[in-house]
């Protein structure tokens, strides 16, 4: 019993329940309730019992994206009646070799299961494959993106074309029309060499046989270009011509390779990457001959320019043989030998002047290298080592005696300073200092200047200096001091004293 795309999960239960037989009794309200967690590991094991482990699902594809982080892929198949959500987990979903969008048809290969975090039934898809000819050209740009991003497809990859191409192999099936197409243009050139190659150019495997092919081709180096070519068909036919294997092993290919695969509206990848694209087989074998098409044309070109050429030469030859009898050389060949003679007497005589110029320079730098000689002889250098000894001796002595008598000068200059520093010369010279201070003092004491004449009055009362006249009040005792005794005497008027009497 399977499970079908338009019925519900519950449906589809209630369906098994009621064919199931009634061997136990309905559960009572007694009976402890489920959680869900029991619940859904119940529906869990009802699904596996009943569905296979491998289901087929076709359906048209919505809502499809890949988590960021985690790499799984999600999509939903659905149909006019139904839908179910789907995931692909990472490792499958990187061996795609396409992108699903949404609104292509796929066929799902996985099992059906229960997802127990959200409490819903979902397909885990191992497998996804397209279905129609959508399908095919999504294949189709998926890898033509890839390879052109490689520069596969780029113009300067491409090598270019034999010239003249003579062995010629050829890519295609045994029997069909492709070959004849080709070697009805190649066999118009009798000289040219063409080698079939058989290999089947449709179904499954077709495209590793034709890569083979081209690398065995390779191996044998024996082949200046490759055809490959095919009659039309529909785009499955044509499919071999689009797998990655193929292209890969045209780019790889050292010879130059030219494709005619369909009609004129058919491009494969292995046009893409050939280095020419030919819409049909006959087409890629005009492209090879088209050189040798002009060729007679060109060779009878060659000839006459060749011809031309050589007849230049020959009249060129003769004008300058012509030119050579008319020359002064052979009318007088005389003179032409009698100027080489003077030719060489002049190279003589100057052979013979560089030769005395190079004897008189080469004794020059003689009498140099003597001398020397002369300078490095032992004896000389014995004599300039005696002359230096002396002249060091004799600057020696100098130094000694100059040092010498710098030492005595400073040897004195000690002595007088020890000298002076002597506890008898310091005692006389102390006692000169104390003589000296004490004719100072005497100088300077009052009564030294009192023995000069003069003297100094003071008031009794008190002992106060007169120093001005108006210190002095009348009746007052004045003392006078001299130099041998004192004077006293009473002031009679202390406006205007009178000191002397006449």
């Amino acid at each position: 019993m399977l499970l079908t795309m338009t019925e519900s999960f519950f449906e589809f239960r209630q369906r098994v329940v009621a064919r199931e037989p009634r061997t136990q009794p309905a559960p009572t309200s007694s009976a402890p309730p489920l959680t869900v967690s029991e619940l859904t590991m119940l529906i869990d094991r009802v699904l596996r019992a009943e569905l296979p482990q491998v289901l087929m699902v076709r359906g048209e594809c919505s809502n499809c994206h890949a988590h960021k982080e985690s790499g799984h892929f999600y999509l939903t198949l659905k149909d006019a009646g139904a839908c179910i959500d789907c995931v692909m987990f990472r490792d499958d979903f990187r061996l795609l070799k396409f992108d699903p969008v949404d609104g292509v048809e796929l066929l799902a290969t996985g099992r059906v299961a229960v997802y127990a975090q959200r409490g819903r039934y979902q397909l885990y898809v191992r497998r996804l494959e397209p279905l129609g000819q959508g399908a095919l050209e999504l294949k189709f740009q998926k890898l033509r993106a890839v390879l052109e991003r490689e520069g596969l497809f780029a113009p300067k990859r491409k090598k270019p074309l034999p010239r003249y191409p003579v062995n010629i192999a050829l890519v295609t099936g045994q029997e069909t029309a492709a070959l004849q197409d080709m070697l009805k243009v190649l066999n118009r050139f009798p000289w040219l060499k063409p080698k079939i190659h058989h290999v089947p150019v449709q179904g499954a495997g077709a495209a590793a046989r034709i890569a083979d092919a081209i690398v065995q081709i390779n191996r044998s180096a024996t082949a200046e270009l490759i055809l490959l070519a095919r009659g039309g068909g529909s785009l499955e036919d044509l499919w071999e011509f689009n797998e990655e294997t193929l292209a890969r092993a045209i780019a790889a290919s050292k010879i130059p390779i030219i494709t005619g695969i369909g009609h004129e509206v058919d491009v494969s990848i292995a046009d893409l990457v050939a280095d020419h694209h030919a819409h049909t087989p006959t087409e890629a074998a005009q492209v090879a001959t088209a050189q040798w098409r002009s060729a007679r044309d060109e060779l009878d070109l060659a000839s006459a320019r060749l011809r031309r050429a050589v007849k230049n030469l020959l009249s060129d030859a003769r004008h300058r043989l012509s030119a050579c009898e008319r020359h002064e050389v052979f009318r007088r060949p005389t003179d032409r030998i009698n100027s080489l003679k003077q030719l060489i007497d002049d190279r003589e005589r100057s052979l013979r002047i560089a030769a005395h110029r190079g004897l008189a320079s080469y004794h020059t730098q003689l009498r140099r290298l003597e001398q020397r000689l002369e300078k490095h002889r032992p004896t000389a250098q014995l004599a300039r080592m005696r002359e230096r000894i002396a002249t060091l001796s004799e600057q020696l002595f100098h130094t000694a005696a100059r040092r010498l008598r710098r030492a005595h000068t400073q040897l004195a200059k000690l002595d007088t300073r020890l000298a002076l520093r002597h506890p008898r010369n310091l005692l006389r010279l102390s006692t000169e200092r104390v003589n000296a201070a004490g004719r100072e003092l005497d100088a300077l004491n009052p009564l030294a200047v009192l023995r000069r004449g003069y003297s100094v009055t003071m008031l009794k009362k008190g002992g106060i200096v007169v120093r001005s006249a108006a210190q002095i009040q009348g009746g007052e005792t004045l003392i006078t001091r001299l130099s041998d005794g004192q004077i006293e005497s009473i002031a009679e008027d202390a406006q205007q004293p009178r000191l002397f009497e006449s």
